[in-house]
């Protein structure tokens, strides 16, 4: 990126910038690119992880909410939340992310009482499509896969389709450790 010089129409290197700008402050100039197509673009990061998750996600109110949040920050990103949300929301949702596990994703909690129809529009969330089934006092009791809830009535309890086969493991388990015990298990929801 380029700015143009003010008043003159040149275009010039990025002058050094005693303060932050704003899209009010800035005016981007299009030019040549060397880059083909946005499909082009390697977005995958350079550690072995194989992860593509973006290293700053815009703040658009459709894209950067909570979840992006947990995830990208969880990858070393960062998520700049939209500036219409109130600053009340912002507050509470980085503490929430701040609170989150360093390498275990935020589960999905249902209770048994919930429904089907509960569990399918919550476990598309998350790209395991499981979700935790917990007692009254926060215990797991059972998983519910999106397997379970095919050609299943959508008021049809969760207590009645789970699967009630749990392998629980430490959260301090290192990731191999937990990948093998998973792996010799041979469960369905991993």
């Amino acid at each position: 990126m380029r700015f143009l010089e003010p008043g003159t129409g040149r275009h010039t290197s990025i002058p050094p910038v005693a303060y932050d700008l704003t899209y009010d402050d800035v005016f981007m100039v299009p030019r040549r690119s060397a880059v083909g197509s946005r499909q082009a673009v390697d977005l995958s990061s350079p550690d072995g992880t194989g992860t593509t998750i973006p290293l700053v996600v815009a703040n658009m109110t459709a894209i950067a909410g909570r979840r992006m949040a947990e995830t990208t920050a969880r990858r070393g990103g960062l998520t700049v939340i939209p500036q219409d949300i109130p600053i009340e929301v912002v507050t509470e949702v980085t503490q929430w992310v701040k609170q989150r596990h360093l390498v275990l994703d935020t589960p999905i909690v249902l209770a048994p009482t919930q429904t089907v129809g509960d569990a399918l529009s919550l476990l598309p969330k998350r790209a395991h499509n499981a979700g935790v089934v917990v007692d009254e006092n926060h215990r797991p009791v059972g998983v519910v896969t999106d397997e379970d809830l095919t050609d299943v009535d959508r008021f049809t309890q969760l207590a009645d389709v789970m699967s009630r086969d749990l392998l629980l493991l430490d959260a301090d388990i290192a990731p191999g450790d937990a990948f093998d015990t998973l792996d010799g298990a041979k469960l369905r929801a991993r």
